[in-house]
């Protein structure tokens, strides 16, 4: 398995990436499936670009504003990511443990949640 956080591989994965996430239909039939289908597709993308930024500050709120465009893109409000940024005693921050799981694991289920936590339609879209 190779690193993507390595300079050699970033402009590879950097147009896989934003190549898949490009193409129009591929977020349509995401978001007319379900809510969770279109989280699971936006967590994914939000997790690779997440590991594709070349420090590890992941520079959370690009990233968020890029698919809360997407979101808005196919008839949902900006995703509301107010839980998952509070800081709590006990566990910290969600938005950066889901990162971290992201990129150390591979894995977008904590993303998945808080992206579906907060997505909402906008009213009068069918989605």
């Amino acid at each position: 398995m190779r690193s993507i956080s390595r300079a050699a591989y970033l402009p590879g994965e950097s147009r896989r990436i934003f190549g898949q996430v490009a193409q129009a239909g591929f977020w349509v039939e995401a978001a007319t499936t379900s809510p969770e289908v279109f989280a699971e597709r936006l967590a994914i993308y939000q997790g690779e670009v997440i590991a594709l930024h070349p420090f590890y500050e992941l520079n959370g709120r690009i990233t968020r504003l890029f698919f809360d465009l997407l979101a808005i893109q196919q008839g949902y409000a900006p995703i509301d990511y107010s839980q998952a940024l509070q800081d709590d005693a006990e566990v910290g921050n969600n938005y950066i443990r889901a990162s971290i799981e992201c990129v150390q694991r591979a894995g977008h289920r904590m993303l998945t949640q808080l992206v579906l936590a907060g997505l909402t339609p906008l009213k009068g879209e069918a989605v």
